[in-house]
């Protein structure tokens, strides 16, 4: 249950009183699960599913409040503070970070302006049926849904339609979740010495421009990114409320290769040191995705695509990653809910070389099958 605690702080040189509310919630899951790569483990869902929110609101009249975010993340089965990332198992040990969330907000008719390390425009849109963990059709292309150093600027809403504008420090987001510094591309790679593909060295700072329609039973989100690592990306999502049934469509089209040309010293989240010629292939993966709530019940199906070979260094369609995922949820109550999710992936490759993942499936994307089934409470 969410406990809000008010307090009034009297303003200096004025009798006028500005009103500051602190929130208190979170979530705790824990479950057992079993990789693509056939690993059995216990614990949360994916990194997010765990954590400890504290969200502050202050009130200055005329339709203006500041916002103030800090989100406290935990590993579920250990109790250790930070977490493993959604590309990691669930199982593993501390993330790069406690604190996951360190935002502050400020907010009018005239539009929102928001600094610190949040889940952006891109990561808070509903537009995909599962979210980016292991087990689901999304995983490893919500991409770049939240970063360290982030300023965002968020327009009005006009006819159903709202802006935003991001920009992201690189050098903070160098490293993977595995590494020291943020959250980057691909885990666990520094991309500040690397070469890519006709491209210069180094990190460059992240720019994402979307834009945000919704009317009625209708959301459709456009975006234009330009990357860590030189690469440029658009994103193009939708979803549609028939009310039994809600269909979701995301396309995440990468316009350039990211391939690591040399072999890197940084390693990633197992200890492996990233190859050569390892990485991203320019690529459009497409899902499609149903949740349908009936009842207690709440029923996902998503289907994940991809148009040519992830591996940058195959043209044969050896590494064209195919996913299927289904789950289900079960509201105990209002608050705890029993949950289930199963991922099946066809791939030409034993082993799909991403970096920061050549042999250890840890975006799901080898051949395999993985599942998950738990318990979640929020409070």
């Amino acid at each position: 249950m969410k406990k809000t605690l008010v307090a009034l702080a009297a303003l200096a040189a004025t009798s006028a009183f500005a009103q500051s509310t602190v929130t208190v919630s979170g979530i705790v899951n824990y479950g057992l699960a079993n990789d693509v790569n056939g690993t059995s483990f216990y614990g949360g869902l994916k990194g997010d599913r765990n954590k400890l929110n504290f969200s502050v609101v202050e009130d200055l009249g005329g339709g203006t409040n500041v916002t103030g975010t800090a989100e406290f993340r935990f590993n579920s089965g250990t109790g250790q503070p930070g977490y493993g990332s959604s590309a990691a198992k669930a199982g593993d040990g501390s993330g790069a970070t406690q604190f996951e969330q360190v935002a502050i907000g400020v907010n009018s008719t005239s539009g929102n302006v928001r600094v610190g390390r949040f889940t952006n425009v891109l990561g808070v849109a509903d537009v995909h049926a599962f979210e980016d963990s292991k087990f689901g059709t999304n995983a490893a292309r919500a991409v770049y849904g939240r970063l360290s150093n982030q300023i965002q600027l968020t327009t009005p809403a006009f006819s159903g339609l709202t802006g935003a504008l991001l920009v992201a420090n690189g050098a903070s987001n160098a490293y993977g979740p595995g590494g020291t510094t943020g959250s980057g591309f691909i885990q666990g790679v520094d991309y500040s010495g690397q070469q890519q593909t006709n491209k210069v060295k180094g990190v460059k700072d992240v720019g994402i421009v979307a834009i945000n329609y919704a009317n009625g039973p209708i959301f459709a989100q456009y975006a234009s990114i330009s990357g860590l690592v030189y690469e440029k990306a658009t994103k193009l999502s939708a979803t549609y409320d028939f009310g039994v049934v809600k269909a979701y469509f995301s396309q995440y089209d990468q316009k350039d290769d990211i391939n690591v040309t040399a072999a890197t010293t940084v390693t990633n989240t197992s200890a492996t040191p990233v190859a050569a010629n390892s990485g991203l292939a320019a690529h459009k993966s497409t899902e499609y995705g149903l949740v349908a709530p009936y009842g207690a019940w709440t029923g996902r199906l998503g289907l994940q695509t991809n148009n040519k070979d992830l591996d940058p260094t195959q043209t044969n369609g050896t590494t064209k990653a195919r996913k299927v995922a289904y789950g289900a949820e079960y509201n105990i109550s209002k608050r705890t809910q029993l949950q289930y999710q199963r991922l099946s992936v066809t791939n030409g490759a034993t082993n799909l070389a991403l970096a920061g993942a050549a042999s250890t499936g840890q975006f799901g994307d080898i051949t395999g099958k993985s599942y998950f089934v738990g318990i979640q409470h929020s409070f």
